[in-house]
């Protein structure tokens, strides 16, 4: 079951079309607007779990929600940079972007923490390997959808 999920969540997020803009409306529609859906069916919680977890996934959420404009905001400014990019400005998105990795690490460990404490370790686990698939399906349209840096 958790593998036909992964898939239409896979599939939704694939589109014909490649532009940036797009790549980006996903971030902001498909996956990410049906990624509660898709990990609560995953999960498929009995209640007792399910009144724990569903406060602390809407508040990792939101503050995932957060660095995703933050990655946005970065992508957008590469794009508009792109034809004129020059060494100092390629080092800082950089910069930038591993910054936001790092506050994505931060977070989920942070969250992993007060999961744990309060959620099966089984639970906790199966949550991070879906969210983290769904990430990746997001992260992998908007990277396909980035032109090559040039030297």
């Amino acid at each position: 079951m958790l593998a036909s999920l992964l898939l239409v969540a896979a599939l939704q997020a694939q589109t014909p079309d490649t532009s940036l803009e797009n790549a980006i409306a996903l971030v902001r529609s498909d996956v990410r607007a049906n990624k509660a859906t898709i990990i609560g069916q995953a999960l498929a919680l009995p209640d007792s779990e399910s009144q724990v977890f569903w406060p602390l996934y809407r508040e990792f959420e939101a503050a995932t929600a957060e660095l995703w404009d933050e990655r946005i905001k970065l992508v957008r400014d590469y794009a508009a940079t792109y034809d004129t990019l020059s060494d100092a400005k390629a080092r800082e998105f950089v910069q930038r972007a591993f910054d936001i990795d790092e506050r994505r690490v931060k977070l989920n460990r942070d969250t992993y923490k007060k999961m744990s404490k309060k959620l099966p370790g089984k639970t906790v686990a199966h949550f991070f390997q879906v969210d983290g698939f769904l990430n990746r399906v997001i992260e992998l349209k908007v990277v396909a959808a980035l032109p090559e840096i040039r030297r």
